[in-house]
Order: C-alpha cells, then sequence, then structure tokens
C-alpha cells in the first residue's frame, strides 16, 4: 500500500543548496521508489523557481505570493498563544528580524490535502507554525518532525566539546557554554522567537501527540535539543523516550573517487561557511605549523561569503600577518555537482574544524571521494572512526592537531598507512552512508510511527539509525 508521505522542507528541489537541501533532494526520491508518494510544500526563496516541480518523482509546490507581515504576525501569535507559549514580548519588531522564513513559507497555507496524509514529516523550525497548526486540525495524523540545528549552536552561545567522543550519559560534558559559561545563558543566544519555536513549541507539539516523534541528527544533537527544552522551562523527560537520533547519508554513485585528478604537494581542503563555529581561524595558526614540518603543504579554503563580513575580513587579515598567502589559499566560489566532487578529490586531507556540527556533511563527502576527513566536534566526530576512516582533531588544541596532521602525512597514523585509511573511508561510506541503504532505515523507520509502534523504534531499529563502523566492517 501506497503510504501518502506530505514534507515541509523550506530547502527542496532545484536552486536549493543547503544543507536540508542534501537531505531532502537525497532522500525523499529514493522513497518515491519504495512505494511512497511525496509531496513537499517549499519556499520560493527566488522568484525564478517555479511554483510547481517534479523533483525525481517528488511533487514539490512553492507559495504563488506571499502574505503580508501583519498576517504572519497575526498567525504566529495566535498559534504560539494557544498552544499556551508567553507571547508577550512578540511584537511585530520581532517578525523583521526573520520576515521572508514566516512571510513567504511558514505562515503561508499549505497547498496540499494534508487529511489525506498518513504522515506528515515538517523540518526546522519554519516548518513549526504549520506542524502545530496540522496538530490542531488532524489529531490522528502522525507527526516525523526533524530538526537539523538549533538557534543557540548557530549563533554561538553553545559550542560542542565531545573530544573523547559523544558520551552516552546525559550531561553537559560535552558542551561549552559561551554566554558567561552559563548553561541558561548559553541556551538563550539568538532570537528568542526562533527558540520558542524550536524548544517550547515543538515540546508541546509532541506532548499532544503521544504517536508522533521528533528527530535529531546526531547523539550530541539530541542532548543539545532535550537540553535545550531544559533551558526554556520544559520538563523533557515527558517526551524523551520520543525523541531519536539518525545520521544523514551520501550518494556515493555521485560522491566518487577521481582517477585523473591531479594533486599536487600535500593539500588541505576546507569547505563551509565562513562563521565562527566552523573555525576557520584555526587556519592560520595551523598552517604556521604544520609549515614547518611538512614543505609544500598548501591550504584549499572554499567557502562563498560576502567580502565584508567581519570574520571573512580577521581571516584575511590574520593569513596576512603571518604571510601566508602562498600557503594558504581563500577561495571566494560556490562549487557544486561535478566540480565540487572535483575540487575535494584534490585534496589528501579533507580538514573540517568545526566547534559546532550537529551532522556535518563534508567529512561523507570526503569519504565517499576517498579523501580522508580531520574532523573536530559534533556529529563529525560520531561519524568518524579516528585512525580507521579519519582522524579526530582537536580544535581547542592546535599543537595536537598539527601532530596528528604531521602523523598522517609520514604515511603512518595509529598504525595505519594513508591508502589504507582511504580505502576505509571509500568503504564505509558505501556499506554504512550511502543514502540507498538510509533510505530503507527511514522507510522502515516510518512505518513503525504509521503503525502506531513509536515506543519500539528504540529497541529495533537504534542501530540501523545510528551505526557504528566498527560493527558493521
Amino acid at each position: 500500500m501506497t503510504v501518502q508521505l506530505r514534507v515541509d522542507s523550506y530547502e527542496a528541489g532545484i536552486g536549493a543548496v543547503g544543507g536540508l537541501a542534501a537531505f531532502h533532494n537525497n532522500l525523499y526520491p529514493r522513497l518515491v521508489s519504495r512505494d511512497f508518494d511525496v509531496k513537499t510544500f517549499s519556499m520560493r526563496f527566488r522568484p525564478e523557481l517555479p511554483v510547481r516541480e517534479d523533483f525525481k518523482g517528488v511533487i514539490i509546490r512553492r507559495p504563488s505570493s506571499d502574505v503580508d507581515l501583519d498576517v504572519a504576525y497575526a498567525w504566529t501569535y495566535d498559534i504560539m498563544h494557544q498552544y499556551g507559549i508567553d507571547v508577550e514580548y512578540l511584537l511585530p519588531s520581532e517578525m523583521h528580524m526573520i520576515p521572508r522564513h514566516l512571510t513567504s513559507f511558514g505562515v503561508v497555507p499549505s497547498s496540499y490535502r494534508m487529511a489525506q496524509a498518513d504522515l506528515f514529516s515538517p523540518h526546522d523550525w519554519m516548518s513549526l507554525l504549520r506542524s502545530a497548526l496540522f496538530a490542531w486540525l488532524h489529531p490522528n495524523l502522525v507527526q516525523a518532525i526533524f530538526i537539523h540545528s538549533t538557534e543557540p549552536g548557530r549563533q554561538g552561545g553553545i559550542w560542542h566539546k565531545n573530544i573523547q567522543g559523544t558520551s552516552e550519559r546525559l550531561d553537559m560534558d560535552d558542551f561549552e557554554f559561551r554566554v558567561k559559561g552559563e548553561f541558561q545563558n548559553s541556551f538563550y543566544h539568538g532570537l528568542r522567537l526562533i527558540r520558542d519555536l524550536e524548544f517550547p513549541l515543538s515540546f508541546k507539539i509532541l506532548s499532544r501527540h503521544p504517536h508522533s516523534a521528533l528527530f535529531t541528527v546526531s547523539k550530541i544533537h539530541r542532548k543539545e535539543y532535550l537540553l535545550g527544552l531544559k533551558a526554556h522551562g520544559m520538563r523533557f523527560g515527558q517526551i524523551e523516550d520520543r525523541v531519536f537520533a539518525v545520521y544523514h547519508g551520501v550518494d556515493t554513485r555521485e560522491y566518487r573517487p577521481l582517477a585523473k585528478v591531479e594533486k599536487k604537494n600535500f593539500k588541505i581542503g576546507v569547505v563551509g561557511r565562513c562563521t565562527p563555529v566552523k573555525g576557520f581561524n584555526i587556519i592560520p595558526e595551523l598552517a604556521s605549523l604544520l609549515v614547518k614540518e611538512i614543505p609544500g603543504v598548501k591550504f584549499h579554503v572554499v567557502t562563498k561569503t560576502e567580502t565584508q563580513n567581519p570574520f571573512y575580513l580577521e581571516l584575511m587579515d590574520e593569513i596576512h600577518r603571518r604571510k601566508l598567502h602562498e600557503i594558504v589559499y581563500i577561495d571566494n566560489t560556490f562549487y557544486d555537482g561535478e566540480e565540487k566532487i572535483k575540487v575535494i578529490n584534490s585534496w589528501d586531507l579533507a580538514l573540517v574544524p568545526s566547534r559546532y556540527e550537529p551532522q556535518g556533511q563534508v567529512d561523507l563527502e570526503a569519504m565517499a571521494c576517498g579523501v580522508i576527513p580531520a574532523v573536530g566536534m559534533g556529529g563529525l566526530r560520531e561519524k568518524v572512526v579516528d585512525g580507521f576512516n579519519g582522524i579526530w582533531i582537536n580544535p581547542y588544541n592546535l599543537q595536537e592537531t598539527a601532530e596528528k596532521i604531521i602523523q598522517l602525512h609520514r604515511d603512518e597514523y595509529k598504525g595505519r598507512k594513508a591508502e589504507e585509511i582511504a580505502r576505509n573511508c571509500r568503504e564505509s561510506a558505501e556499506k554504512i552512508w550511502d543514502w540507498e541503504k538510509r533510505a530503507d532505515i527511514h522507510k522502515e523507520l516510518y512505518t513503525y510511527l504509521i503503525d502506531g509502534r513509536v515506543d519500539d523504534v528504540s529497541r529495533d531499529l537504534e542501530e540501523l539509525l545510528l551505526p557504528t563502523t566498527s560493527k558493521i566492517l
């Protein structure tokens, strides 16, 4: 029997380039081939995007027109008030901070008849208003809610610090609290409206719907969400058993080793947004340490950003001050598709020094290309096994980080040669992280929810949701 799945994802289909788009565009077309009828409501973030699109069998609809800010304010206020969330602070001026996410998507009525759906899956804070509305209109409609990051993390209020890997206990040792060193203040960092959507509203939706579940993208991100609920006054134990972590995947047919990509010297590649949470600020000092031990080392830093970005300017100034302009190349280009794959293949090492990274995608893309990832904190540290299919680096300790990279360059890291680690990278991607395998897991997961078996997910599916490399390979 075909499953009627309705998805809310502000990034989807052609022209979408973010991490959520990678998740949507890889997973849902594969579910179509697994007897799911998938229809997605998405954001028209550029005027040239079509209102209706058939993306590999997934029907995507985008709003044909926006609503005005007063309408967005009224809907946001009323829905949150209906769920018992304090909205006395919520003035129209708050909406001006994030206008288009709400006026062109978050509060625009969906074009789909939800009464016919078997499962609704909203993604991230801008979909949670519609999630809350449907929870009232369709009390029997099961929801699989996804949160891919949180506002305090994105804004730098908290950083991940799971240096020894993510612990199994729900404690605070895996985090760095960056606002006065205090737990609650750090989780209050960022725009309150977004935090109220991510934490109290999602909690109240789950509380209202005992058969629905919420999914984070790693074990540490699950902790982050639960601790965020605690900081916002929610008794998270009431819904804790219906909050699960599930890893993303990678398309190993698209991301693959290329035979004829020229490599020169020892090239370290970095790709990502030019923000403090991505850890780019370690690059100048790390380059200064490595150039003394690795003759000819080069850094290729790919970060498409505004040239007036203060963090970008600081990075450029530090590179100039240390006279590293011949060692570190800042590439302000956005690479996609085959060009991105060629760029990754030109590297000897993919450096991902994030201090906050709920899931991470670059590590999987590098592994699929047979390029060794050197990963920082967060979900990156859960998917990469140190010394087997990558290396763990500590962005808080650059001397140790440099020493690990030097060991890899000398062709022996934790008893393995670089060539063996690179082979393990590709094998891990094919056997564990390939999207075809991840899609099978999502199919089974959604079947459990539709059948009312949310209480059995942890017992039956945890090893599938969070595969352990050492147990599979």
